[in-house]
């Protein structure tokens, strides 16, 4: 049998909760939606946005264009053998110079040479010595292993990679923006925010109120609030037979 309870609650919905309440006039309606969709994208912004992962092809001249819903991003990287996504390294370093043109690799004319010569002419840097010959640690220093670079051009929406970069897509994790279906929806946790920010806009309540009903319905979030197996998990792993910091 289904429930009247669900994970997500029409705006307009919210808004009728709010103008019973207050015993307001229905013609409030087309004002409260328009108070109550800023409230979506505030809340949306700082805590109610779920992330989306999306596979995107890798351009001709290293380059990947954002989703047209994109609004920020979380993580991007390449999936590896065990199904996680690898994060590549952000390098501020690299150029967004000619990024949104297609022959963008034949215009980084370097103005200065700073590549080292190789080593013995080895292709990999020799950094342990041991019993006369020299060794590779891969790791050695901060143990920080990534499979490329690149930079994030918010202005053109594009994902700037090194030159060298040579996988032909990567996994993006980012926050859309609210779709409208009909009506935009809100999680029914953050139902009582929305209601919150609508009595502050209207004076019937405060600021405080808001970020108070905020702060309850952030709790209540999916991946925000501490489940039991999430604690007996944590005990877990902190007994073991080891030699303690």
């Amino acid at each position: 049998m289904s429930s009247d309870i669900q994970k997500y609650v029409p705006l307009k919905q919210v808004i009728s909760y709010f103008i019973d309440e207050n015993s307001l006039s229905w013609d409030e309606l087309d004002k409260s939606w328009v108070i109550a969709f800023r409230a979506l994208v505030e809340l949306n912004q700082s805590i109610a946005a779920e992330p989306i992962t999306t596979r995107l092809p890798v351009e001709g001249n290293k380059t990947v264009v954002l989703p047209s819903d994109y609004l920020s991003w979380s993580k991007i990287g390449v999936m590896d053998s065990n199904g996680q996504l690898s994060t590549l390294k952000v390098n501020t370093a690299i150029t967004t110079f000619k990024d949104n043109n297609p022959n963008r690799l034949s215009h980084l004319t370097p103005d200065i040479n700073n590549v080292l010569k190789s080593l013995s002419v080895v292709p990999f840097y020799y950094n342990y010595g041991y019993n006369g010959s020299y060794q590779t640690l891969y790791g050695a220093g901060d143990g920080l292993v990534q499979f490329g670079e690149c930079v994030v051009d918010e202005t053109n929406n594009i994902i700037v990679l090194e030159p060298e970069f040579k996988y032909d897509s990567v996994l993006l994790e980012y926050v859309s923006s609210p779709q409208e279906n009909g009506d935009y929806e809100i999680q029914t946790v953050l139902q009582e925010a929305v209601i919150a920010f609508l009595a502050w806009k209207y004076k019937l309540g405060s600021r405080d109120a808001f970020y108070a009903a905020k702060i309850d319905g952030r709790r209540s979030l999916p991946k925000k609030k501490v489940t039991l197996q999430e604690i007996a998990q944590a005990i877990r792993q902190d007994n073991g037979m080891f030699i303690k910091a």
